[in-house]
């Protein structure tokens, strides 16, 4: 999947700079700068998305944890042997 999709943010990234080389007014170090920028949004978009998931993650097993600890049966709570 990771490769997958490297692979796609490659070709997108590739056939923007064949675009823009097209244009003729555009020369080849504004076109390298203009996809220095895409790229490094897009790591930067990729690492702030991985740590949310992981962000996300941690708060879901804190609420499982809490909900186990809320539903189970607590020492106080249990009727007493007569």
């Amino acid at each position: 999947m990771i490769r997958l999709l490297l692979f796609g943010a490659v070709m997108l990234v590739g056939s923007i700079g064949a675009f823009f080389l097209y244009i003729p007014f555009l020369s080849v170090a504004s076109v390298v700068v203009i996809l220095l920028g895409l790229a490094l949004t897009f790591v930067i978009g990729a690492r702030v998305g991985g740590t949310q998931v992981v962000r996300l993650h941690l708060i879901e097993l804190r609420a499982r944890r809490l909900r186990r600890k809320r539903n189970s049966p607590s020492v106080a709570n249990a009727p007493a042997d007569e």
